[in-house]
């Protein structure tokens, strides 16, 4: 298929790619063909958005039975937990799995789009 739109995260910043140039305030770029030939990349720094990812993972109360299966499936976890997703995408209805949970992802400051080092980070929807 044809590549429309992709991101990555990448130690600490998150690329947007796309067909078209996408102008946000506080994310630098787009710059053509700075990627990929032929698309725009955007680029925001995140400080430490890899291992926020890795702590968010790693301090899942499944964490073991996640490595578990990942290790018998022979994929890494990132890889196991993203095809897990796609199973069970066609089950529920879409944003069911995070409807009621919302993360504003700065545990450790903002480099864009806001550039404040200060801020904190919070995980909002959680129950006992």
């Amino acid at each position: 298929t044809e590549l429309e739109t992709d991101k990555h995260i990448q130690r600490t910043k998150l690329r947007l790619i796309s067909k078209t140039p996408i102008f946000v305030p506080g994310v630098w770029g787009p710059y053509y063909s700075a990627m990929v030939p032929g698309f725009w990349l955007n680029e925001g720094g995140q400080s430490a958005a890899g291992k926020l990812m890795n702590h968010i993972v790693q301090g899942h109360a499944a964490f073991s039975e996640l490595e578990v299966k990942a290790k018998s499936s022979g994929q890494n976890i990132y890889t196991y937990l993203n095809s897990h997703l796609e199973l069970i995408k066609g089950r529920l209805p879409a944003g069911s799995l995070t409807v009621d949970l919302h993360v504003w992802p700065d545990f450790h400051g903002n480099r864009s789009p806001l550039a404040d080092p200060a801020l904190k980070g919070m995980v909002v929807g959680l129950t006992l």
